[in-house]
């Protein structure tokens, strides 16, 4: 008897998995980031990323009708700065995110049309590829470093899938990626406290896939 419940626990579990739908693909975009408040004293600046690029590749699951998992690894450049009193020095700046998101969609899978929301989490981690100085402008609030940082991320956002054909997906979205400031990468000098968290906003453009 033993058998054939293995048997058809196995076909129950194989249909299963062939009735989940796989997605790959690829998007790009831009990325806006907030402004981080540094102080010193009674004296403060604004400290963060200048708007950049950023690209992104991903393999996404429908789990179920309404539910779907997806694996991404988003590539960015954005500039770190920092400004003060019409003053602002930068530095060349790389990102790094890879995370896991559930997407809740608003219509079933066969839907040609497919609003969704995303939220998960992963790391992003942070370098800063520029020239470092002897004197940099503003060093007084914060140095802007040649190193890299890894931090915990929060990932959450939206947007809509459009069913292109049978197989291709074009989608727009945008995500919001959150972290604690990287404060060996931009380092806050002596007396100096930098607040708030890293935001950062990426509008994207993407096609995918399904198999």
């Amino acid at each position: 008897m033993r058998r054939p419940r293995i048997c058809l626990f196995a076909l129950v579990l194989g249909g299963s998995c062939l009735a989940q739908q796989w997605e790959l693909g690829a998007s790009g975009g831009l990325a806006f980031y907030k402004d981080l408040t540094v102080t010193r004293g009674s004296q403060s600046a604004t400290a963060g990323f200048k708007p950049g690029v950023a690209v992104s590749v991903f393999a996404g699951q429908n789990l179920y009708q309404h539910l779907g998992g997806e694996f991404r690894y988003t590539f960015g450049f954005s500039d770190m700065k920092v400004s003060s009193g019409g003053t602002e020095t930068t530095f060349s700046a790389q990102t790094h995110a890879l995370h896991y998101d559930l997407l809740f969609y608003g219509a079933r899978r066969e839907a040609k049309v497919r609003p969704f929301v995303a939220a998960g989490g992963g790391i992003k981690v942070y370098r800063g590829t520029g020239k470092e100085q002897e004197s940099q402008p503003l060093a007084q609030f914060v140095i802007l470093t040649r190193t890299q940082q890894v931090e915990g991320l929060i990932s959450v956002g939206g947007g809509v899938k459009l069913k292109v054909g049978q197989r291709a997906s074009v989608c727009l979205e945008a995500r919001d990626y959150i972290t604690r400031t990287p404060q060996n990468v931009i380092a806050p000098w002596t007396g100096s406290t930098i607040s708030g968290w890293v935001h950062g906003i990426m509008p994207m453009l993407g096609v995918s896939l399904r198999f």
